[in-house]
């Protein structure tokens, strides 16, 4: 079992989440750099997918699917998250080699994969294809644009060269601009887009390693869930979107397990597990993603975690955090980016570098065997 050698004060946490040696010398691939542009690197995105023309407009468009698997999938995630509201068809993310039968001429498919070699979604753009579903590839290059540059597929091109997790915005908001174009938007996203970028800025510099341990959010939730296992429950769909990313980033950049779920679905299976919990419990910790509206807007919501805290009780160490912004997807995107430094800062607690991912790569080595 993994336990917290540090004191309760939390002093020593403190002091190496605020030296710079300690992270120059763990964050060796630079991923904190990464995190911390996050905000340029949307802006970036916005702007070059305005120089593409998706080619698609609306048609007989009936369904929506995201293709694609891991960092490259989560931005299907969100854009269901912040779009479905809007969207007047279904939108489905799909992580497979295969595709739903519903999946036609009458589909818009979205092949994603920051690298271009996902063999999971170069499988599924081959089915798309011999299906005639209406296409648009992302992708930073690799086999997916070469393959979509054969066939005459609409492609957007993504700066390459970072892990695919460290790349959402490139991903995000192209798909975006797709929708918009396609006209499945009931309205349009632009001001919601400008609001989310002026706030992932004021974040960036709310939660840089360049703010001290007590005034920096990311780094206090670090040092509650070091030693620990995380269960991130989210309150609301988009907040589900978010727990799910703070899992996997968790997962590959702090190396250690994490759990998620989504309020009220949790309310109706994974409640009762905290009955006879005890011992499992004692190295967890509960973080709750809420939004800053909940008790207003959903009071019921609101209701579902106070009762589920109250059964949770002193089984489990218990913290939250609430969105902020007005839009769905400032919401959101204030809740991921949060998640993101923490799970740096909390690589550096477990004295790891955040950007490499051996097991991945393995993996990947003993599946290329195949061919």
């Amino acid at each position: 079992m993994v336990t917290n050698p540090y004191p309760s004060d939390g002093t020593d946490i403190a002091r190496i989440l605020d030296d710079e040696q300690t992270r120059l010398r763990l964050d060796r691939s630079g991923m904190f750099r990464l995190v911390e542009a996050f905000g340029a690197q949307c802006r970036e995105a916005v702007e070059l997918s305005r120089t593409y023309d998706p080619g698609v407009r609306r048609g007989e468009i009936r369904s929506v699917v995201i293709t694609g698997l891991g960092g490259s999938a989560i931005g299907g995630d969100m854009l269901r998250a912040v779009a479905s509201p809007y969207c007047d068809v279904p939108i489905v993310v799909n992580r497979d080699y295969g595709l739903p039968a519903f999946v036609g001429p009458q589909t818009l498919v979205l092949a994603v994969s920051y690298s271009g070699n996902t063999e999971e979604t170069l499988a599924a753009y081959t089915v798309a294809r011999q299906r005639r579903a209406r296409m648009v590839c992302i992708s930073s290059g690799g086999e997916l644009s070469r393959r979509a540059q054969a066939d005459h597929v609409p492609a957007i091109g993504v700066p390459g060269g970072q892990p695919p997790r460290a790349s959402t915005g490139y991903l995000f908001f192209p798909m975006i601009r797709v929708l918009e174009e396609a006209g499945v938007l009931e309205r349009s996203l632009q001001s919601d887009v400008a609001e989310t970028l002026d706030l992932v800025d004021e974040l960036s510099q709310e939660l840089k390693p360049q703010v001290g341990f007590q005034e920096n959010a990311a780094k206090t939730l670090a040092a509650e869930i070091f030693g620990r296992v995380p269960v991130i429950y989210g309150t609301a769909d988009y907040a589900g979107v978010a727990a799910l990313r703070w899992k996997t980033q968790i997962n590959e950049n702090a190396k250690c397990h994490a759990f998620a779920g989504t309020f009220p679905e949790v309310n109706h299976n994974e409640i009762l597990a905290w009955e006879e919990c005890r011992r499992q419990a004692r190295r967890w910790v509960v973080v709750f993603l809420r939004d800053a509206e909940e008790e207003q807007a959903t009071p019921r919501m609101a209701r579902r975690v106070a009762v589920t805290r109250r059964l949770i009780g002193r089984k489990a160490t218990q913290t939250e955090v609430r969105s902020r912004g007005s839009s769905l997807m400032a919401r959101l995107f204030s809740l991921i980016y949060l998640g993101d430094f923490a799970s740096c800062y909390l690589a550096l607690l477990n004295g790891v570098d955040p950007t490499v991912i051996r097991g991945i790569d393995r993996l990947k080595a003993e599946l290329a065997k195949l061919k």
